[in-house]
């Protein structure tokens, strides 16, 4: 990170991570080395509380870890009348009767439908598994309601993060593992876009219909690419 600051590089750490609040985030980042603020990290619940200010929502049905509800303590939680509902990673808790309870208030109340992301699937103990995605399109499909997608590769999320960088898309350039979320997202928004073969990418991803602009073996590679 500092031989990228030197080059005079702005930095910004975009994660679709909605099972842990950002300062824990920061926590984590730290431990392993990163010199970073916790201002330079974006996560979804950034763009969800600027959603919910914009529309003046203050009553939330909130269904994530019980980690994450503590980025929520200035709004009203509750399952009677909520605006909004919210929808974060709950790994094993998802079961029918949560779905269920979704779906009624959605129903009932007619409320927004947010997802803090719509990833398809993500690495749990190094292996591929299921993600937050595959629920969120059940309730879209049983409720009729199209969801708020808050992480990426949702166009105002990558804004919100552009205009904090204050630079033209074009300078740009998204680094990620995930062809969807970090790829797409980023040629969608304007970016170039770099896939790190790690993590997330998956060799039939050299096959996608959308291709980056380079592929590198690991992150210590991008300096010299770039």
């Amino acid at each position: 990170m500092q031989d990228l600051r030197k080059k005079g590089l702005k930095l910004r750490f975009l994660t679709n991570t909605t099972t842990i609040p950002r300062n824990k985030i920061l926590n984590k980042l730290t431990n392993y080395g990163f010199d970073i603020e916790e201002e330079e990290i974006f996560t979804p619940v950034t763009a969800t509380k600027k959603f919910l200010e914009e529309k003046n929502i203050k009553e939330v049905f909130v269904v994530t870890s019980k980690e994450l509800l503590s980025e929520f303590n200035n709004y009203e939680l509750t399952n009677k009348n909520p605006k909004a509902i919210i929808m974060g990673d709950i790994y094993k808790e998802f079961n029918w009767d949560i779905l269920d309870k979704i779906f009624k208030l959605i129903h009932k109340h007619d409320s927004h439908l947010i997802s803090l992301h719509q990833n398809k699937y993500c690495i749990r103990e190094n292996e591929i598994s299921l993600d937050l995605g595959p629920f969120v399109k059940a309730i879209e499909y049983a409720s009729n309601k199209n969801a708020v997608l808050m992480g990426k590769p949702n166009i105002n999320f990558l804004d919100l993060v552009i205009k904090d960088l204050d630079a033209q898309h074009e300078n740009i350039v998204m680094i990620g593992d995930d062809i969807k979320s970090d790829i797409e997202g980023g040629y969608q928004a304007g970016l170039k876009t770099i896939q790190v073969k790690t993590g997330k990418y998956q060799s039939s991803d050299d096959k996608n219909s959308l291709q980056p602009d380079a592929r590198i073996k690991n992150i210590n590679e991008v300096l010299n690419l770039l």
